[in-house]
Parts: structure tokens; sequence; C-alpha cells
């Protein structure tokens, strides 16, 4: 059972990593191995995407609203999603979810056999580092939103953010950016998409959560609330240094903290391989006391 300062931290942090494309399991996977918390932190990890996910889209609601208006238009007059922003922007957010849940869902065998492994996950914070930080050489976008032809790719770079130290506000921002689409608009869709897809996966998640019920309700409540207000700071941080031209800053903690968990896990490979015992080899003994090969045959 996990202590309640223990599930405030672990909510907090998760807030926070959500929303700001800093990766969210890559900072889950540095708390875990200060903490130790068990299984429970990742029965508690699904039960508060429905916080992080809500804060995220109540941070898009602008473009949501409009969006879920005209798109729900759209299903009887196809043709506004060329002349209706909105419908277009469901267009866009429908079709990249999609492929984006799609492509979680293929690869999640493999983030579950790497996402505890420090050196997987370091690595996955040095890209992501990396992509952010060409957050700055992305050209001055002009268009409200990318083409619905191009939306099946945001939806395959977001779900990328699934994999160890991995951002999926990042990716998509990133990518969106790079379609030449304003950067305040790419943050709305972005964390649109974000929430849209950690709805799914609470939802998905609902049924594998034993050890929840065994946290309290206290406990899992003050963790939904503080992982709702993290996110919500971490959403004005990021339009605040967007609107700075700052957030690829963010790349300076990124990559430090990725290289420190490489090196932590080389270190602690090597020091797992040092302490190993060594492999025992027996020897086959002939009737002399002499060894002698079990494979060759036996002379009369």
């Amino acid at each position: 059972m996990l202590p309640l300062a223990e599930v405030v931290l672990l909510a907090g942090i998760q807030g926070l990593a959500e929303a700001l494309p800093i990766s969210r399991s890559g900072h889950d996977a540095v708390a875990r191995l200060w903490l130790d918390p068990g299984r429970s932190a990742a029965a508690l990890e699904s039960i508060l995407h429905v916080a992080t996910a809500s804060a995220l889209l109540v941070g898009a609601r602008r473009s949501l609203v409009a969006a879920v208006s005209e798109g729900l238009r759209a299903v009887a007059r196809p043709s506004l999603v060329r002349s209706s922003p909105g419908a277009h922007d469901a267009a866009v957010l429908v079709v990249a979810a999609g492929t984006s849940l799609l492509a979680r869902a293929l690869a999640a065998p493999y983030v579950e056999l790497w996402s505890g492994a420090p050196i997987a996950v370091g690595f996955g914070l040095v890209w992501t580092g990396l992509v952010v930080a060409t957050m700055s050489l992305a050209p001055a976008g002009r268009e409200e939103a990318p083409p619905l032809s191009l939306a099946a790719l945001l939806g395959l770079v977001h779900g990328t953010g699934a994999l160890p130290g991995g951002s999926d506000v990042g990716a998509a921002l990133v990518i969106t950016m790079w379609m030449g689409t304003k950067p305040e608009r790419a943050l709305d869709l972005a964390f649109a998409l974000t929430g849209i897809t950690l709805l799914a996966s609470f939802v998905s998640g609902l049924f594998g959560m034993p050890e929840v019920p065994e946290m309290g309700a206290p406990a899992i409540g003050f963790g939904l609330l503080t992982a709702f207000l993290g996110a919500t700071v971490a959403i004005g941080l990021a339009r605040s240094l967007l609107e700075k031209h700052a957030l690829a800053r963010l790349a300076f903690w990124i990559l430090p903290l990725g290289f420190a968990t490489v090196s932590y896990g080389r270190s602690f490979g090597e020091v797992s391989a040092g302490e190993a015992p060594a492999s025992p080899v027996m020897a086959v003994m002939s009737m002399d006391d002499k060894p002698c090969n079990p494979l060759l045959p036996s002379t009369p």
C-alpha cells in the first residue's frame, strides 16, 4: 500500500510531465527508481490518466468545442470538412487518434518489455530532448491545422510518445509545427490528441487495477486532484514558454536527465554482472578420477 505522500508526489510528477513535452514515462521511471513503489505505482498511473486527460481537454477547450459541434454537423454534411475549420479539426483528431491508438496497441508488448529498463528510458529521454530542441528550427506556422492528408502521420508520430522516455504532447507538438501549423494551434491539437488517447488508456486499464482499491479512497482522491492541478499548471507554463519562444529550452532539462538515466542503467548493469555468481562447471569424471568428455563415445 502506497503512503499518501508518495501518491501525491507521483501524481504531481505525472500531471506536470504529461502536459509539458518532457516525457511522463521517463519522469515516472526515474521517480520509481528512487521510491520503489512496486506494482501499485502502475495501477495508480492508470487511474490518474483520467485526471490528466481531463486537464488537457479543458486546456484545449476552445478548439475542442468548435471541433465537436462542427464535427457532429459534418457527419450529415461531409462537405463541411473542407469549408469549416471546426469540422476539419474534428476530422484530423479522429484520424490521428485512431492511428495513434493502433500504433500503441501494436507497440504495447515491446513497451511493456522495456519500460522498466533505465537504459531504454534514458535513450528515449535523449531522443525526446533532441526532438523538442528542433522546435526552435521549425518554420513559422501560418496554417490553423495540418492538412487531413497528414493526419495519419500525425497520429503515427504521436503514437511514438508511448515508447519509454517518449512524450505524447512533445511528439504531436513538434510534428504539427513542422507541418506549418501556428504554434498556439499546434499546442491545442497536441493537448486534445493526448487527452483523447489518455482517456482511451484509462478505459482500457479499468479491468486491470487490483491494487488501486487497496490504496483507499482518500489517497486516490488526493492523487486525482494533484494530477489534475499539476497538469493545469503545466499547461499554463507551456503556453507561457511558447509565447516567449522558449519551449525548446526544456531540452536543457530533458537531455541531462536522459544521459544520467543511461549512465545509471549502465552502472547498475555492470554492478549486477559483477556481483552475479559464476556459472558452475560440472566435470564428468571417469572411474579413475580423470576428467573425460561425455560427448565422445565410450571405449570398451
